[in-house]
């Protein structure tokens, strides 16, 4: 009776088998490929999950899937590593050594001394190898992005369609700055100081295909600030700490919450995200495969960053010079110019919604996640971009007829001028201990001071809503935007008519009296 030789596979290869499992290959089939019993492939699809988990964070050599014994050391020694990796600062095996003595000591494990090979172990359960760093903490590992592009991302999305891959990502933005401030502020990194107080941060994420773009999130400082008082509803999703910051509390909060609304919708989707310490590795989501590009490959792997950040800050700041300029214009005073977080909610949804699909799109392309008919990423040129959101601002500014604006050599260094903003804490030894060992609550740092314009009237609406509706009519060609000035105008007649209505009654019941 022949024995069947016992095969090890690697997590890369069992991602591969559990992948054409669930695309409907038959055990058998896969059993008889690679020379192996049924139960082998039974078992590895039986730790689906688990495997899944670690290949989607790119641990993809190992053979066996085994925890460590001390598994708080081993969070916050990987959380560490993956802050220096950030800042391109080489790390050996005597300073992980070192830094999981110093964890261990203060999670008060005391039994416990770090040995090379629980070093080597860590180092395979996380997929770290030797390598020389190159450069500056921001440059692209290549070997890194052609290794995932040929091996994780052919797996990963055999099981989505376009619709349903998604990339998110956060960017700051300084919502007040004008133009003229630019020189001034180049390069801050708002880690605190004057501009600190003035930024929000934003997390944008759309779907490959460009057709769908998930409502902004918008983390700001206050909780309540003055100008939302009398806001029923925003256009965004809004949260807010101390520093306007993503944290790995308000980002499992956020998937959770889009979780949930998926699977009422019945729908799955891929999202992928960079590993910043303020992306965790959230577990249990149900219509959620959430998948980690591998570091330092941010600036070219990230389709966000590949022009949709860049398109949307651009159209942001159009519409934050067109306020100013059309309050100056109308002579209004100081006051009436400043902007408010809810200005900037505002006009930076009407920016995101203002994206067109054919420039998200073609990020994913230039990323080199769609492939050609050959298997090769495909390449793009700028000219593939749409139009409306490729146009520089400083080729833009040329056609306002503004004293106020900045020189024309300004306006590109405007545009970046917050590209480099930090949207997470950098967290410090004590910081990641506290993360891993207990959840932070979230504080408010006051509201904001920023004196609100009184609110329109009822008549003052519907006066404006009139305007607007001929304005529409009468120069723009769009049956949507009729439509929708159509559903706008009815809303706020029926609101003037409710006031209307309930002052009458009141008179009435006055009188009775």
């Amino acid at each position: 009776m022949s024995s069947q030789r016992r095969k090890a596979f690697t997590i890369e290869e069992k991602g591969a088998i559990i992948c054409r499992l669930e695309n409907g290959e038959s055990n058998s089939c896969l059993a008889k490929e690679f020379g192996v019993g049924h139960s082998t492939i039974s078992m590895i699809f039986k730790n689906k999950n688990r495997i899944k988990q670690s290949f989607n964070s790119n641990v993809l050599k190992p053979k066996r899937l085994r925890k460590s014994r001390q598994e708080n050391v081993d969070q916050a020694l990987i959380q560490w590593f993956k802050n220096m990796r950030n800042k391109g600062i080489p790390v050996s095996g005597p300073m992980l050594q070192e830094k999981a003595n110093g964890f261990a000591a203060r999670f008060g494990i005391l039994d416990f001394n770090c040995s090379a090979s629980w070093i080597s172990r860590f180092k395979v359960r996380h997929n770290i190898v030797a390598g020389k760093i190159v450069g500056e903490s921001s440059s692209v590992d290549q070997n890194s992005t052609t290794n995932w592009l040929i091996s994780v991302w052919p797996n990963l999305r055999r099981q989505f369609s376009d619709d349903e891959i998604f990339n998110a990502d956060e960017t700051g933005l300084f919502y007040k700055l004008m133009p003229d401030k630019t020189l001034k502020f180049k390069g801050e990194n708002c880690s605190g100081g004057k501009l600190s107080k003035d930024r929000i941060t934003v997390m944008v994420a759309a779907n490959m295909s460009g057709t769908e773009k998930k409502k902004l999130l918008i983390i700001g400082k206050s909780q309540k600030p003055r100008c939302f008082r009398s806001v029923k509803s925003l256009p965004v999703d809004y949260a807010n700490n101390r520093k306007a910051w993503m944290t790995s509390e308000l980002f499992e909060k956020w998937l959770r919450d889009w979780d949930r609304d998926l699977v009422k919708k019945k729908k799955k989707i891929l999202l992928l995200v960079d590993n910043c310490p303020a992306h965790p590795n959230v577990t249990d989501l149900k219509s959620i495969t959430l998948a980690f590009l591998p570091p330092n490959t941010t600036s070219v792997l990230q389709p966000m960053d590949q022009g949709i950040i860049r398109s949307l800050k651009t159209n942001f700041r159009k519409n934050l010079v067109l306020k100013m300029i059309n309050c100056l214009d109308a002579n209004e005073n100081n006051s009436s110019t400043k902007i408010t977080v809810l200005d900037a909610i505002l006009m930076v949804n009407d920016a995101w919604n203002k994206m067109s699909q054919s420039t998200i799109h073609n990020c994913f392309k230039h990323a080199g996640f769609i492939e050609s008919h050959d298997g090769l990423p495909i390449q793009i040129s700028e000219h593939e971009f749409d139009e409306e959101d490729d146009i520089p601002l400083s080729l833009w500014s040329r056609n306002l007829n503004s004293d106020s604006l900045a020189a024309p050599e300004m306006w590109e260094e405007y545009v970046d001028i917050d590209s480099a903003l930090l949207t997470f804490e950098e967290p410090t030894d004590e910081n990641i201990v506290q993360n891993i060992s207990a959840k932070e609550q979230l504080e408010s740092d006051g509201e904001e001071e920023v004196e609100e314009a009184p609110l329109p009237t009822a008549e003052e609406a519907l006066k404006a809503a009139e305007l607007l509706s001929r304005f529409v009519h009468s120069n723009i060609e769009n049956d949507n935007l009729t439509i929708a000035m159509s559903s706008i105008h009815n809303s706020i007649r029926d609101c003037f008519y409710n006031k209307m209505k309930k002052q009458k009654q009141t008179k009435i019941t006055d009188y009775l009296q």
